[in-house]
């Protein structure tokens, strides 16, 4: 499940904030004016061209799920700290943070438009 929810995320940040490069800041102001960008994006070729690469490996002892948008990247270490009190309650933000929580091992592309997720099964001890 929690594999499940870092994909969701994952794909959702590849979709919003990579192919459409939709600010998250946007969100702070009115979340309909997120929206709306996002769906006027969606319908201009600049953007609506772009496609997200999923692979997935599989092994006895782990997925490994890499998730490539065509956007321009990002930094990683330039995101504000999801647990720092200013932070709290924005309605954005809290994306990547879940990722690496739910995932073993989480990285990025130099470019940073790329994320690799890898979970490792259990085992019983």
């Amino acid at each position: 499940m929690h594999v499940g929810m870092a994909l969701t995320e994952a794909l959702a940040n590849a979709i919003d904030h990579g192919n459409l490069e939709l600010d998250s800041t946007l969100r702070e102001e009115t979340n309909s004016s997120y929206r709306e960008l996002g769906a006027r994006r969606s319908q201009e070729p600049l953007y609506a061209n772009r496609r997200v690469k999923v692979t997935a490996y599989l092994s006895s002892v782990e997925i490994k799920l890499v998730i490539q948008d065509q956007g321009p990247g990002f930094d990683p270490s330039k995101l504000p700290d999801p647990t720092d009190p200013e932070n709290l309650l924005k309605a954005s933000g809290r994306g990547i943070m879940l990722i690496k929580t739910f995932m073993d091992e989480v990285t990025f592309s130099p470019k940073g438009n790329e994320i690799t997720m890898i979970k490792r099964r259990r085992t019983p001890e």
